[in-house]
């Protein structure tokens, strides 16, 4: 009798895990979830089990959701062919995806500068100069750029000819110097140039607008205000012209900085905070405002029970007996009637 027990008690377990195994790949839902094996996504929109998630087996019942979703996004990758190279499988994963929105428009390539435009077009391309290149003169290393560069340049030229067409007691040193600070200006002023055409932003005019056939009163009236500004008083005590307006002097808007493109963590992030801060958010309760009000109020209510009580008072007098129309008998020959004394005025 022992050893048929055992054997049922094995049969038994056997059918369990048989059972068991049947259930883990096989998942049924009311609503079909929808899924996007391409993204590894499943959205299941069936009904939640409230009373459990609130209760004590909260962990038990998200546990088994996620379960469920995963394995019935395992059982649509399974459905595609599959490849098998050296040892190991391959799934090619088909079918449609789901577009994530976003909150800002997906980044533009940075347009090219006018001198990469024209380097594209005549294939020309830039040569990694090296950090040192040797000097004959002085007979050592000198670096492309830095503070050693500088300090070489000052020891290799330290004698500078005037050429002819130039007077003979200008300082060449203070000319070098000007053109070079002139240059670094250039190229800032194009650098410039090149960042507003990236952003599409029309770089303003400054000074006389180009001459024109027919000008239009806009531009003649910028180009007025420009010369008005430009004296080192900004125009407070530059004379007016007989014919000349009133000009009004433009304020920059206050337009607002627009926020950076973000990566797709930092917008989450970003929309978790706004979300909380909704959230959390509380009334702010302006106890001396509350108070003021209240007070305000009962003394309106006051005013107006006066008021009513008044009005009252008013009826009840106009409605007595000793204040009627008629006058008393004894009062009629006085009324109207006076003093004779006897004497005319001439």
């Amino acid at each position: 009798m022992a050893v048929m027990d055992i054997i049922k008690e094995i049969l038994e377990k056997d059918e369990q895990n048989k059972n068991i195994a049947a259930e883990s790949t096989s998942v049924s839902k009311l609503i079909p979830p929808e899924c996007f094996p391409r993204d590894l996504m499943v959205f299941d929109t069936n009904e939640l089990n409230i009373p459990k998630l609130r209760g004590p087996d909260k962990e038990k019942e998200l546990l088994s959701l996620t379960r469920d979703c995963t394995q019935i996004l395992i059982n649509t990758i399974l459905s595609f062919p599959k490849e098998i190279k050296d040892g190991k499988v391959f799934v090619q994963l088909s079918g449609p995806s789901y577009n994530l929105p976003r909150e800002k428009p997906v980044p533009v390539p940075k347009p090219l500068t006018k001198w990469q435009k024209f380097a594209q077009d005549k294939g020309l391309r830039k040569k990694k100069k090296p950090k040192s290149t040797w000097d004959d003169v002085l007979q050592k290393w000198i670096p492309t750029y830095g503070y050693r560069k500088a300090a070489a340049e000052k020891e290799k030229n330290w004698v500078l000819e005037v050429p002819q067409n130039v007077h003979p007691n200008t300082d060449m040193f203070a000319e070098k110097t000007k053109t070079k600070k002139e240059n670094i200006a250039k190229n800032e002023y194009q650098r410039l140039r090149n960042v507003a055409a990236s952003r599409k932003i029309k770089v303003p005019k400054v000074g006389i607008p180009p001459m024109e056939t027919n000008l239009h009163v806009s531009q003649l009236k910028d180009a007025a205000n420009i010369a008005r500004i430009s004296t080192a008083s900004i125009g407070k005590f530059q004379p007016k012209l007989p014919e000349e307006k009133h000009l009004k002097q433009r304020k920059p808007l206050n337009r607002q900085k627009k926020r950076p493109l973000l990566n797709t963590d930092e917008e989450k992030q970003f929309n978790m905070n706004i979300a909380e801060g909704i959230v959390k958010k509380k009334p702010k309760l302006n106890i001396s405002k509350a108070v003021n009000k209240q007070i305000y109020e009962e003394q309106s209510q006051r005013n107006k029970e006066k008021q009513e009580k008044k009005g009252k008072k008013r009826k009840n007098f106009t409605n007595n007996k000793f204040h009627s129309k008629k006058k008393p008998k004894g009062q009629q020959g006085r009324v109207g009637k006076k003093k004779n004394t006897g004497r005319k005025r001439r």
